[in-house]
């Protein structure tokens, strides 16, 4: 089936933006700022699926080693080769990674092409990122990923997709049926939030549920998780009222793991992440030491993987 697609571009506070168009779906990204996707958009509804700040200013350069904390957080990352900051073969792995503060240059013959490319080397740890977006024939989008070891020795690494979607009256998860339990990797609520505790899921407790977005100790509360070794690689979230969609898919050979990032009001912010990644908790000392959860490449290798996205 053929694909129609459209590359379009503008401006966002004194950003280049690239846009990427189908028949159902738009997506919108900042090259200059890590590649982050700001606007992923449904053509049909017109739902905005991605968070970010209720300020004028919502977008900012950061630098390498910067905390996330104080960054602009919207919308979709790429978190390589940690999440959280940490200590590992005696580098200094930043907050979040090594490619989400770095500027990006999309390359001209795939922008030509209808695809929006990037290749990034990262400038602690001896890797080249890789992601290309394209759209696919359902009308959504696929991810391309790709990452070479250019170091003399194999290298863990964790690799984890960091998108902060918006809440909506309604919104529910869909994750799949194996999905019974959460091992959580920290939070803030009316309870205690352990690392490595392990939640029922959807309804860890009387009271709330997970697939209602509801976490303890709302209106601040958050929590993060994750699930796997998954059988299934998809998540969705769903609107019932709307007929809103959204959906990832991947294959769990090369994607294993699912994290869910759930806050409701902790910093004052409402959002919620999908994440599949290759490794568990956010630290790759804690994936290696630990939780036994990552990835390994092999010197001079290349692996590849690859996330479906859908919007209807």
């Amino acid at each position: 089936m053929a694909i129609t697609s459209e590359v379009f571009s503008r401006t966002e506070q004194g950003f280049a933006v690239t846009g990427l168009r189908t028949a159902l779906a738009e997506l919108e990204m900042v090259p200059a700022l890590g590649g982050r996707i700001i606007s992923l958009r449904s053509r049909r509804t017109g739902r905005e699926w991605c968070w970010h700040q209720e300020r004028p200013d919502w977008l900012w350069a950061n630098q390498l080693g910067d905390d996330f904390g104080q960054s602009t957080q919207a919308g979709v990352d790429e978190c390589i080769p940690s999440v959280a900051a940490c200590r590992w073969r005696g580098r200094a792995i930043p907050d979040h990674g090594e490619v989400w503060a770095e500027a990006w240059n999309l390359d001209a013959a795939e922008l030509a092409a209808g695809r929006l490319s990037a290749t990034v080397p990262l400038k602690i740890s001896p890797f080249v990122f890789h992601r290309t977006i394209r759209a696919d024939a359902s009308g959504g989008f696929v991810f391309d990923y790709a990452l070479t070891n250019h170091g003399a020795t194999a290298e863990e690494f964790m690799w984890c997709l960091h998108p902060l979607f918006t809440i909506t009256s309604g919104d529910r998860l869909e994750l799949p049926a194996e999905v019974t339990t959460l091992r959580l990797n920290g939070g803030l609520g009316d309870r205690p939030i352990n690392s490595g505790d392990l939640w029922s899921y959807p309804e860890p407790f009387a009271g709330f549920r997970l697939d209602r977005l509801e976490t303890p100790g709302m209106p601040k509360g958050c929590v993060k998780g994750f699930a796997g070794p998954l059988q299934v690689g998809r998540a969705a979230i769903v609107n019932d009222d709307t007929g809103d969609r959204l959906f990832l898919e991947w294959k769990v050979r090369d994607i294993p793991y699912l994290g869910l990032w759930l806050n409701r009001g902790h910093a004052g912010f409402h959002h919620v992440a999908l994440e599949p990644t290759n490794a568990a908790p956010d630290s790759l000392k804690d994936a290696v030491e630990q939780w036994k959860q990552f990835a390994v490449i092999a010197a001079g290798a290349t692996v590849r993987w690859s996330v479906k996205w859908g919007v209807s």
